[in-house]
């Protein structure tokens, strides 16, 4: 006797394999959500304005670095902080020396450092603009030596504490040896007013290192 073939027919998904593809479905939706909440987060660090300050620089793109540098403020903080420190090692030099007119010749010191200060102010613009533009070439008036950019592409920030539009930033990578012996160095950033972007506005290093370099006190402004 010949039985007749069961009737052809298909077999419906099962609801385990339509669970399991909702699962990876919403799981691969909540990676790719959480990859772009983190990336916008990030995109609005001071860790990504320097890189993105970096970026600039390898690309000698001195309009879109200086976007992230408050260059004047930077100037004449430094420019001040050597003129500060250049006073008052002087001043103890003189104070320290026997020789007459001591009063005299401090007096004269402090009277020139307005003009000192003008005369480096000059020198430091000039230097960070090169910087800037990615120009490793720094000499002339300003007394800075040739350096290679490219020994400063290790650098990177290690830790940032942002207290609200301020943010202090640790950064390491400095070349060695360097003149001023410095392993890591310090900066303040703020936020860019109506940007989620930052740029540097201070280190404030930079009365200790030139007092270091140049073994002079601290300036009584100093701690």
């Amino acid at each position: 006797m010949i039985f007749p073939l069961p009737p052809f027919t298909v077999e419906p998904p099962r609801r385990g394999s339509r669970a399991i593809a909702a699962t990876l479905g919403l799981i691969a939706i909540l990676a790719i959500a959480g990859a772009s909440v983190w990336w916008y987060r990030y995109t609005g660090t001071p860790e990504y304005s320097l890189s993105q300050l970096g970026k600039a620089v390898r690309a000698k793109n001195y309009g879109e670095a200086s976007k992230y540098v408050d260059e004047e403020r930077i100037a004449n903080a430094i420019s001040q902080s050597l003129t500060d420190v250049l006073v008052s090692k002087y001043t103890r030099k003189f104070q320290d020396d026997p020789l007459p007119f001591t009063e005299t010749r401090v007096e004269w010191l402090h009277k020139m450092a307005p003009r000192f200060h003008d005369w480096t102010l000059l020198g430091v613009r000039n230097a960070i603009r090169l910087l800037l533009s990615g120009n490793g070439l720094l000499t002339g008036s300003t007394g800075f030596k040739v350096f290679d950019e490219h020994n400063f592409s290790g650098l990177h920030p290690v830790r940032s504490t942002v207290n609200g539009d301020v943010a202090d930033v640790v950064i390491v990578g400095l070349p060695q040896p360097n003149p001023f012996d410095q392993n890591e160095i310090h900066l303040r950033m703020v936020r860019i007013p109506n940007s989620r972007q930052w740029r540097i506005e201070e280190i404030p290093d930079a009365t200790p290192i030139f007092a270091k370099y140049f073994d002079a006190p601290l300036p009584p402004s100093q701690p």
